[in-house]
């Protein structure tokens, strides 16, 4: 209990609104456009509306919204696929697409969450990112950031960033770090972004790699 109860901490921590930032447009260079590169042992999974594709460790347990629709997923799922579980719809501005999770270890449970998120038509994920730190310094006294990348996506900017926190911060008590890497994406203009998240334990390398490959294979389809 005290793992999964983690893991949803961690993500909401993570995963933040950002509607009220202004938009001063994305001028940086981008440092590299990223190769999808899929390991042999990945599962692919598509959303239901075809816009966005990621691939994660096959033996990963996961839930899946069956949303139809990206730009309306204020309405609750209503039928199941043949793999995985419905997920619940959230009705605020931020919904829940996928939540696929490690069970193997004992220890931390490395895990992945996909979102969708309404924010300002003019928002960059530069700017995304941005606020997502600002109030990430301030939620959590720990929170160290390790790099921030603009990348471009299937030709779209992109931008990534890796993170840390003591697990602490989380459980009184608990020794430790959680990394995060995430990413966020959207088409220029959109009111709809996509944000990619990974959390490991920062002691296993392994698991950081692990995290580093799925959020790198993520991908706007149309």
């Amino acid at each position: 209990m005290l793992k999964l109860r983690t893991i949803m901490i961690v993500s909401l921590l993570l995963i933040t609104i950002a509607v009220g930032c202004s938009s001063s447009g994305e001028t940086d260079q981008v440092s590299q456009a990223l190769e999808l590169v899929i390991p042999d042992n990945y599962a692919k999974f598509v959303d239901a509306s075809e816009s966005f594709a990621v691939y994660y460790p096959s033996h990963w347990d996961s839930q899946y919204s069956s949303l139809e629709d990206t730009s309306d997923w204020i309405e609750q799922a209503s039928s199941s696929k043949t793999t995985g579980a419905v997920m619940s719809t959230d009705t605020s501005s931020t919904h829940y697409v996928l939540s696929a999770v490690d069970y193997s270890k004992d220890d931390f449970y490395t895990n992945l969450n996909v979102v969708m998120e309404r924010i300002s038509n003019h928002m960059t994920p530069k700017e995304y990112a941005e606020a997502t730190k600002e109030l990430s310094r301030i939620a959590l006294k720990s929170w160290r950031l390790h790099s921030e990348e603009l990348i471009t996506l299937g030709g779209l900017r992109g931008y990534v960033t890796e993170v840390s926190f003591a697990f602490s911060e989380l459980e009184p008590g608990l020794d430790g770090r959680v990394t995060t890497v995430q990413m966020a994406v959207k088409n220029p203009g959109s009111g709809i972004i996509w944000v990619v998240t990974c959390s490991s334990e920062s002691s296993s390398k392994s698991a950081l790699e692990t995290c580093k490959t799925v959020v790198n294979t993520s991908r706007l389809l149309n």
